[in-house]
């Protein structure tokens, strides 16, 4: 299974990754923003998965293996039981370099109960991911500018989403047809929205695959 594909439905559907009460809870509020520690990331094409319980997995986390750590994560997330212990992987997982944790961890911090400054960590975090080429991270910090900003930096959203598309593909491309569809970004011409979902889904983003009625529907 790809990275890509695991994270989707993290990364692209807010209930899904809302925090449940944890030793996660505090991860974001009490080590500080983890966008400000990133150092260089990368994108894995594909991971092994972990069983919540493979101890050889989580040795290997703890020596510091960032893609045993993620893997730890999506298995954790996969059992409501353990979702609370995904966000805290994620971090350290991040921390560790790998753009996908990155962005599951900011979209955690997204989709949950957030601060001012919380939500512009998480923005920072997306931005730093999306520099790794990570999609589904340069589609989020367009989520974040159009639908948690106030007054919403549209142009800003709007070049942004469109250059992440052009470079990157994927996700920032749906979401880019999305907020054309709202009347957020303004006109565009007959077949846009189509041309941009085909985009998104050669460039690795399932949901946007299988010509949909529109791009909203898309959004779960």
């Amino acid at each position: 299974m790809t990275l890509a594909a695991m994270a989707v439905w993290l990364t692209v559907t807010p209930a899904g990754c809302k925090q449940t009460a944890s030793s996660a809870g505090p991860a974001h509020v009490d080590e500080g923003c983890v966008a400000e520690s990133i150092g260089t990331l990368r994108v894995l094409p594909t991971i092994s998965p972990c069983k919540w319980g493979d101890w050889i997995c989580r040795a290997r986390c703890t020596a510091g293996n960032g893609a045993s750590c993620l893997a730890l994560a999506y298995a954790a997330d996969k059992d409501p039981e353990t979702a609370g212990e995904a966000m805290p992987l994620y971090r350290r997982s991040c921390l560790l370099g790998e753009a996908n944790a990155c962005t599951n961890y900011a979209a955690s911090v997204w989709a949950g109960e957030h601060s001012d400054d919380q939500l512009a960590c998480a923005r920072r975090t997306f931005e730093k991911a999306c520099s790794a080429k990570e999609p589904f991270a340069c589609g989020m910090v367009g989520r974040v500018m159009l639908e948690s900003t106030t007054p919403a930096p549209v142009e800003e959203a709007r070049k942004y989403l469109e250059g992440a598309c052009d470079e990157v593909g994927g996700f920032s491309c749906r979401v880019l047809a999305k907020h054309f569809e709202s009347g957020k970004l303004g006109g565009y011409p007959p077949g846009r929205i189509r041309s941009l979902l085909t985009k998104a889904c050669a460039g690795g983003d399932p949901d946007a695959c299988g010509e949909p009625a529109t791009a909203a529907a898309t959004f779960h």
